[in-house]
């Protein structure tokens, strides 16, 4: 094939594709006015009736909550229901509800004998004058209570109670034949205790005969020179004891309005379970105050003073007021880091 073949080829290719493209172009311009006008409604309405839509899996639908506590944690369900188990796809079953273990407050405190908890070391009956009656107890180890007085006792009237936590004994009669504890639990029977029978036989019993007078063969026992102890400012002795001083004790009666507004800040104190006041919670102390010397820390609840509960400030005030002429000690119960603690605040000696 030489030069001329070549040539020859190429011409009529570029004739042939002229004249196609020539041939498009008027088909094109002949059809333009047609593609130019919009399509029929009725048409297009019949095309997309005749198409079926597809029918989804029920495997592939998810339900709406679960998609919207995916995004949103604080599923409303869970606020009351602890086995609410989300999008928990493991196929697990749900966990059973915690149980709530049994508190000491839940449980009734175990009946004890009276006899177990005190021992009667003596007992004044005054059967003109009932008030003036009264009942030395020693507390037995079992009662997990210190005895307050140095004389390891404590002096009881007819109406008082034992010492926390054995609040809810009272003593009820003093009588020649015994103490009578009532409590104040229903359905339990009163309790008669009497002091321990004397031993006689480790001791000299002398027999004087008809007319004869036995003198006591006892020394003469010195008496004490020593003044009574009156410290000025409150002093610590012991384990959550402290002695009143008296320059305290004047200061705390003219200016208890001023020691609650400067010293303390309180509220009263909710049970979180039954929502029932329960005590005087202290909110804060101020550093190096009259309250924070005599043992007061923030965070504590006064639950009772000498066993009488109290729930307010007020409440406390009167009570110490009215009863400021019936105890020489105070038995403050406070509950400290869920802990209930007795402090015991002695009056200054006379």
């Amino acid at each position: 094939m030489n030069i001329g073949h070549v040539k020859l080829f190429s011409w009529g290719g570029a004739a042939l594709l002229t004249a196609g493209l020539g041939l498009y172009v008027v088909t094109f311009v002949k059809d333009l006015p047609a593609k130019r006008r919009l399509p029929d409604p009725k048409t297009i309405f019949n095309v997309l009736e005749a198409v079926h839509p597809e029918k989804p899996k029920a495997a592939d639908l998810v339900a709406y909550e679960d998609v919207r506590r995916l995004y949103l944690p604080n599923c409303e369900r869970c606020k009351n229901d602890p086995n609410c188990r989300h999008l928990n796809w493991t196929g697990k079953p749900p966990a059973p509800p915690p149980v709530e273990a049994e508190t000491q407050e839940d449980r009734p405190p175990p009946r004890v004998a009276v006899s177990e908890l005190v021992k009667i070391l003596m007992v004044k009956v005054d059967l003109a004058d009932r008030t003036h009656s009264e009942v030395l107890v020693r507390y037995r180890p079992k009662a997990s209570v210190t005895n307050p007085s140095p004389a390891g006792g404590s002096y009881l009237k007819e109406g008082d109670h034992l010492a926390t936590p054995h609040s809810g004994v009272r003593v009820e009669q003093i009588s020649p034949q015994g103490v009578y504890f009532v409590f104040d639990e229903s359905g339990r029977d009163p309790e008669l205790l009497t002091p321990d029978e004397f031993d006689v036989g480790a001791t000299i019993v002398k027999v004087v005969g008809e007319g004869e007078v036995m003198l006591p063969d006892v020394p003469s026992i010195p008496r004490s020179q020593a003044a009574p102890w009156r410290p000025e400012k409150t002093t610590a002795f012991g384990q959550n004891r402290w002695m009143l001083g008296t320059d305290d004790v004047t200061y705390a009666n003219e200016n208890f309005a001023k020691i609650l507004a400067d010293d303390v800040r309180t509220a009263r104190h909710q049970d979180p379970r039954s929502g029932k006041y329960d005590g005087i919670e202290i909110k804060s102390v101020t550093q190096g105050s009259f309250a924070e010397r005599h043992g007061a820390q923030e965070g504590d609840v006064i639950k009772s003073i000498n066993g009488h509960p109290v729930t307010s400030v007020q409440e406390a005030i009167n009570y110490a007021k009215m009863n400021a002429n019936q105890f020489t000690t105070w038995e403050v119960v406070v509950d400290r880091n869920g802990k209930l603690v007795t402090f015991y605040f002695h009056s200054p000696q006379q």
